[in-house]
């Protein structure tokens, strides 16, 4: 059997014997056993979860190597690692000689499980395509100032559509909306920071029964199904997946994290978080630019030995 490594000898020895003593009680078959105790991985059964822009990285997506080499070790020491991220799972690639996930990556704001090993879904949180069509439609007639719309309408693959290019009743959203099938994963509608608050307000008095509307920075409103996020995926995780988790930490930064936050066992909001996403947080630690994620682990290394 395992146990804590740092526990004492005496306390170690009478795990053991209560072990020992139980499987002789209960199975009438076993006429004697020898229980050896060994030392538990540290971090077996800890599930951690990072955002990636703004919390595991820094600046144009840089990685530290302080980081990486925490990941590594926390992984040598049974943990389990994997991206909670608002981008396709292919994002994961951009890391894969540096390190590499050991468990389902949350990907598009957590409307997506997805196994890289394997390359397939584990499970997925789609929007009708009927309903988005009448949200964009509301957008399209009633938020002129908005640049761009993205629609992720597979695990894979977004298409964009630039309303400021196309005339009032050309056909051109509905064409676009004709052109996918009737899945939709994510919207990302880009614009000013103030026609993002506002918009965000009147979207959620509207359409607040079907989606959720979150930011992941000032200019961008990210759009999904109501029921899904980063924290409803990470407890699906838990409880399905292969392998015994008993503890879940989420790490993030921006508006898009929170639930990841609250919804997992501990939450840390990185430095250079928002203040309303440090609010939700059970812990705050250092800022992305300082190895935010080397200093989680080294915090619960402490925390538990």
């Amino acid at each position: 059997i395992a146990a804590n490594g740092n526990i004492s000898l005496y306390k170690s020895h009478a795990i053991a014997q209560e072990v020992h003593d139980a499987i002789e009680k209960n199975f009438r078959e076993v006429k004697h056993c020898m229980v050896h105790v060994n030392p538990a991985p540290k971090f077996k059964g800890y599930l951690l979860c990072s955002d990636c822009d703004g919390t595991l990285t820094y600046g144009e997506e840089v990685l530290s190597e302080e980081n990486v080499k925490a990941i590594k070790y926390f992984q040598k020491e049974g943990g389990i690692f994997t991206l909670a991220t608002g981008r396709f799972p292919e994002y994961a690639d951009k890391f894969k000689d540096r390190f590499k996930v050991n468990a389902p990556i949350v990907a598009l704001n957590g409307t997506v499980l997805y196994d890289k090993d394997n390359e397939k879904i584990i499970e997925k949180w789609p929007m009708a395509k009927e309903d988005c069509y009448k949200l964009v439609k509301y957008v399209n007639d009633n938020w002129t100032k908005v640049w761009e719309y993205w629609i992720n309408y597979t695990v894979h693959d977004s298409k964009e559509f630039k309303p400021l290019e196309s005339a009032p009743g050309d056909g051109s959203l509905e064409k676009l909306f004709d052109s996918i099938g009737d899945e939709v994963f994510k919207i990302l509608f880009i614009q000013d920071e103030e026609v993002t608050v506002a918009m965000q307000k009147d979207l959620k008095e509207k359409f607040g029964n079907k989606f959720r509307f979150d930011t992941s920075w000032p200019n961008g409103l990210e759009i999904q199904r109501v029921d899904s996020g980063k924290g409803i995926a990470v407890e699906y995780l838990k409880k399905h997946f292969n392998q015994h988790i008993h503890t879940t930490i989420g790490v993030g930064d921006q508006e898009n994290d929170i639930s990841l936050l609250q919804n997992c066992d501990i939450g840390y909001a990185v430095g250079n978080a928002k203040e309303n996403v440090k609010k939700m947080a059970d812990r705050v630690t250092v800022p992305n630019t300082e190895n935010a994620i080397k200093a989680i682990i080294e915090d619960l290394d402490k925390q538990n030995y």
